[in-house]
């Protein structure tokens, strides 16, 4: 009886270990972060006030872009002048592949309601072996977000809580410091 118990909960054990693997945004071992640096945002503002077009910098910055992850201009753009990059550490990697991207149940019943547009100032690229695997740009001003991954079918409706949004503007500030 007791046996079978056991077996039981080994097959269990064994089989959330994989769901919770399934569930990651992404496979990575690396992590770099890119900060639109505060000139190039003024120039960008300027550039848009005076009708002329930023090119690949506004649709990195204002839009839902790029569509796959493994675009060449969108990746040699943030590495570019006007972005800072920054390598995350082991640490702070493997925090957020153990507690921000990934699935998550939520109670949450209502859609967010967004009172402006997302300005995406800060980009994580996450890599696996060192080949691009997924990409998160976020807007900590409106708590708005856009994700790519290679994953296929990744639910990303119940990312962006207060507490993850708080985590991440604090790991931004570290390397931004």
């Amino acid at each position: 009886m007791i046996k079978r118990y056991s077996i039981v909960l080994l097959l269990f054990l064994i089989l959330s270990c994989k769901s919770k693997e399934e569930k990651k945004f992404f496979d990575f071992d690396n992590v770099e972060y890119f900060s639109l640096d505060k000139s190039k945002e003024d120039e960008m503002g300027e550039n848009n006030s005076n009708s002329i077009d930023n090119g690949i910098f506004d649709k990195i910055f204002f839009d839902n872009y790029p569509e796959k992850v493994n675009n060449a201009i969108f990746y040699k753009t943030i590495n570019s002048n006007g972005f800072s990059k920054f390598e995350l550490s082991k640490k702070d990697i493997e925090y957020l592949k153990d507690d921000i991207f990934l699935e998550k149940s939520s109670l949450n019943m209502f859609e967010n309601a967004y009172a402006c547009a997302p300005q995406y100032r800060d980009v994580l690229v996450f890599k696996k072996n060192k080949e691009i695997s997924g990409i998160a740009k976020i807007c900590l001003s409106c708590r708005q977000f856009y994700i790519v991954s290679s994953k296929r079918e990744i639910q990303t409706e119940n990312f962006g809580t207060e507490e993850e949004y708080k985590a991440l503007e604090k790991l931004f500030q570290k390397y931004k410091n």
